[in-house]
């Protein structure tokens, strides 16, 4: 239970009031034995911008699918061309299923909501490459603020309004499956 709780992110207060009798050093030695990383890993370590921003209230679910959209649909415009090789042998038809979209018009349609979703942040005078900065990259707000120049929070803001502009677009509600 403690230790279900202590991977969930629950604070040493709350679980000290759930289990009186336990010392906070019990606890941070229950931390250490889950996460075995060095002293200097875990001080490399930076926290997602997204899910800060979730747990704060100040982006909501659909923004975080709105996110995963945006992400591979980078993925997908920045990708390396290849071939691909399909063999139709052992395909079956399955009769009484609706039709499902295919792999490449799915991925079409998410460019072509990238494509859209740009010119209109464009329009709304939103930047899009500190946006793309945080979600394809390892970086947090802080060192994307100081990578384009911003005053502190500015990135923050051009998240929150571009994730915001994707939702009322196109109005994501799961992520992708894959």
């Amino acid at each position: 239970m403690i230790i279900t709780m202590l991977e969930n992110g629950a604070g040493n207060g709350r679980i000290s009031l759930k289990f009186p009798g336990i010392t906070r050093r019990q606890i941070e030695n229950i931390r250490a034995e889950i996460n075995k990383g060095t002293t200097e890993t875990k001080r490399k370590l930076k926290q997602d911008p997204l899910l800060s921003l979730y747990r704060r209230g100040e982006i909501d679910i659909y923004d975080l699918y709105a996110a995963e959209h945006i992400r591979y649909a980078y993925s997908l415009i920045t990708a390396d061309v290849r071939l691909r090789v399909m063999q139709f042998e052992s395909m079956i038809d399955v009769i009484g299923r609706g039709e499902t979209e295919r792999e490449s018009a799915l991925q079409a349609r998410f460019q072509n909501q990238y494509a859209d979703w740009f010119d209109k942040c464009g329009e709304e005078r939103i930047k899009v490459g500190p946006i793309i900065h945080v979600l394809t990259e390892p970086v947090t707000l802080k060192d994307t603020d100081h990578y384009y120049g911003f005053r502190n929070g500015r990135a923050r803001e051009y998240l929150k309004a571009g994730l915001k502009l994707y939702v009322k677009l196109f109005r994501p509600r799961q992520g992708i499956k894959g």
